[in-house]
């Protein structure tokens, strides 16, 4: 089983936003990745300190982790915006760009129609609507990697194996085998981010060593255990800020903080800001 194989993406949110010319979004580090579909107007994102100038018909690409700013440069600024997360995270390293090809800006060619379709599906009370938001998501990954530099045009197979990427890559010095075990632990952390957990725990269930298992996890995973469960938290924290009404007492005890302080201390850490200015900024 290769690497590509157990890289996946969990789709986190979607909207659809309407700005007005004096719109400015703040530098912030995005803790998750964001394509931005652009339906009408310009603007002007500073990503990682690189400047590009988007417009209509535009699909941008803002990695995990990147240092991020925008301002708008025409009359009115409409998007859409997906926030999305990859199962595999090696700090310094972006999985589309190295593995996929896909680059900051891209001409739309036909991709709105995930944009559209996720943003759709996203509002359906509906029991298959997560499988139709997860397909389009991957298509709308595949169809840009498709025009990135990473994979043959003819075949789809990529230019450079992915093992091979990952043995180069100084994140990625040994290219263990995969074991399924630990995304077994790493899907069960996302589907209950409020349980309480340490690495004994995390090891018993997937039947390995605290040892075996930490390090397995940091290989398959990009980073420790608990690096992990805290990056679960607040990601699932982030997205209930935007989706529900509920007050942040109740996100940081759903999302496994009994101390709202720390909860508060730790999300403005990671987002740059309080959940409550989180939630107000992003509803802008």
């Amino acid at each position: 089983m290769s690497v590509i194989d157990n890289i996946r993406f969990t789709f986190l949110y979607i909207e659809y936003y309407s700005m007005g010319k004096t719109w400015v979004y703040p530098e912030s580090v995005t803790p998750y990745g964001i394509f931005r579909y652009i339906v009408k107007g310009k603007a002007e994102f500073c990503i990682d300190d690189k400047v590009s100038i988007v417009k209509e018909n535009q699909i941008v690409y803002i990695p995990q982790g990147s240092k991020m700013s925008c301002s708008v440069l025409s009359e009115s600024f409409e998007f859409y915006s997906i926030r999305f997360t990859t199962s595999v995270f090696y700090e310094g390293e972006d999985v589309l760009t190295e593995y996929y090809g896909i680059p900051r800006v891209i001409e739309n060619e036909g991709e709105e129609i995930y944009f559209k379709e996720i943003y759709k599906w996203a509002r359906k009370d509906a029991m298959v609507k997560n499988c139709f938001v997860r397909g389009c998501l991957d298509l709308l990954i595949g169809s840009l990697a498709m025009r990135g530099d990473q994979v043959d045009k003819n075949t789809g197979d990529f230019v450079k194996s992915i093992e091979e990427k990952a043995l180069n890559h100084r994140t990625a010095k040994k290219n263990e085998q995969v074991d399924p075990r630990i995304y077994m632990v790493a899907n069960y952390i996302v589907l209950h981010p409020q349980e309480k957990y340490d690495p004994q725990k995390m090891a018993k269930m997937a039947g390995l060593s605290k040892q075996r298992f930490s390090s397995l996890f940091k290989a398959n995973m990009g980073k420790s255990p608990m690096a992990y469960v805290r990056e679960i938290r607040l990601t699932t924290a982030a997205r209930a800020l935007l989706v529900t009404n509920d007050n942040v007492i109740d996100i940081a005890y759903q999302c496994g903080y009994e101390d709202t302080n720390y909860f508060i201390r730790e999300f403005k850490a990671s987002f740059g800001f309080t959940p409550n200015q989180y939630r107000k900024v992003a509803s802008k």
